[in-house]
């Protein structure tokens, strides 16, 4: 597996607890921003597919008039 390096910036927080996560499970920061990438590529591929298509069948029953009101409740 070939790797590339990637340049994020992000708050001091984060900065903060990502090193503190790395740390309690004895990994690097690295590792853990690449597990943390891996997982929202794999969330977003499975779930944003779907979260489209709910978007276009919602637009479809708007364009044919199945419109339900929005309540609060």
């Amino acid at each position: 597996m070939t790797t590339a390096t990637l340049s994020v910036r992000v708050a001091k927080e984060m900065h903060e607890q990502i090193t503190e996560i790395a740390k309690a499970e004895r990994r690097t920061t690295s590792n853990i921003l690449e597990l943390a990438l891996e997982s929202f590529v794999v969330q977003y591929s499975e779930l944003h597919p779907q979260f489209r298509a709910d978007i276009v069948a919602g637009l479809a029953q708007l364009d044919a008039g199945e419109v339900v009101p929005y309540q609060r409740g």
